[in-house]
């Protein structure tokens, strides 16, 4: 049986969470799923992995694009696909990184 960590690495997953014990399989299984995943969610009103915290944030649409359109040329170049998403945090942590006063 696969471990936590070994799922979470062959998935390229940024987390993983241990599932309670049920059936998930079957026609109620997507539900039961969507379910503890929304509990999960619920709980904190983000999902933390580790030190990072998920958060909803609104963009200009043509803001987005741009983003989509360096992913995607990233994306090109880099080892594994990039989303639009994670272009938009790593520019925030390195425009918060250089402004930022130290602790």
């Amino acid at each position: 049986m696969l471990t936590i960590q070994e799922i979470q690495q062959a998935l390229h997953a940024r987390c993983a969470v241990p599932l309670p014990p049920g059936n998930y399989h079957g026609p109620l299984g997507l539900e039961r799923l969507a379910a503890v995943i929304a509990q999960l969610g619920e709980a904190g009103g983000s999902v933390a992995a580790g030190d990072r915290v998920r958060r909803a944030i609104e963009l200009d649409v043509k803001t987005w694009e741009k983003l989509d359109r360096l992913a995607r040329s990233t994306g090109q170049t880099a080892a594994r696909r990039v989303s639009a998403s994670e272009v938009a945090a790593a520019i925030i942590e390195q425009f918060v990184a250089a402004t930022s006063e130290a602790p």
